[in-house]
């Protein structure tokens, strides 16, 4: 990749990391934040943290395969103006996810380090290998102990290297993904594939966030 190239795809990833964290975490208009779906589906399921996990994953999956079927439905004809929607809208769905799911098990969604944590499990495997390559121990039970180590400023070149990779996916998705080519045959599968992959990104979130967060101790607590 040119330089040229580098620098463009870095700036539209920084675009694209505040836009999920703007939209997919804290959420805009009809589309509710993590912490307001993790919340419904916590009171539907009658405050058991599991079955609302089970069920954060079945709504976003059914989201995802959704709009992976709108996206692709076109084919050739429409590819180059809903591919980049449905990248981003299947982005938005996967970020919600992870955050809904971090929120269900206690954990604070505006905490810098756990937003950073949610942008990895969207990345999913790429995410791993980043954070290996950042320093943080893939052995640890969850990521977060490893990237509240980090310092502020070695969170945050993560985090553009989050939404480098995810600029980088959605253009070879875009180009590269020759089912879109095939109208009508490619709808099924673009809502196959986008379910699945909300899927991985719900399985990675399980890991990450699997333990509750710790209350805080109370003031004057010498711990």
């Amino acid at each position: 990749m040119s330089e040229e190239r580098a620098v463009e795809s870095s700036w539209a990833g920084d675009r694209l990391i505040g836009e999920l964290v703007r939209r997919g975490i804290g959420g805009a208009g009809p589309w509710h934040s993590a912490r307001r779906v993790a919340e419904d589906h916590l009171t539907d399921a009658g405050g058991d943290v599991e079955t609302a996990v089970r069920r954060l994953t079945s709504t976003h999956v059914r989201l995802a395969a959704s709009s992976g079927l709108l996206s692709s439905l076109g084919g050739a004809a429409t590819m180059v103006v809903t591919a980049p929607a449905g990248v981003t809208g299947l982005y938005l769905v996967c970020t919600r996810l992870a955050a809904s799911i971090a929120t269900a098990r206690g954990h604070d969604p505006a905490d810098p380090v756990v937003r950073t944590a949610v942008l990895l499990c969207v990345l999913g495997p790429d995410g791993s290998e980043l954070a290996a390559r950042t320093g943080i121990d893939l052995q640890e039970i969850s990521l977060l102990p490893g990237l509240r180590r980090l310092p502020s400023e070695v969170r945050a070149q993560l985090d553009r290297r989050i939404g480098y990779r995810l600029v980088s996916r959605a253009g070879r998705r875009g180009v590269l993904n020759l089912t879109k080519l095939i109208p009508l045959v490619a709808g099924p599968i673009g809502a196959g594939a986008d379910g699945i992959t909300a899927r991985s990104v719900a399985t990675y979130a399980d890991v990450t966030f699997w333990t509750r967060a710790l209350p805080s101790p109370p003031s004057g607590d010498p711990r």
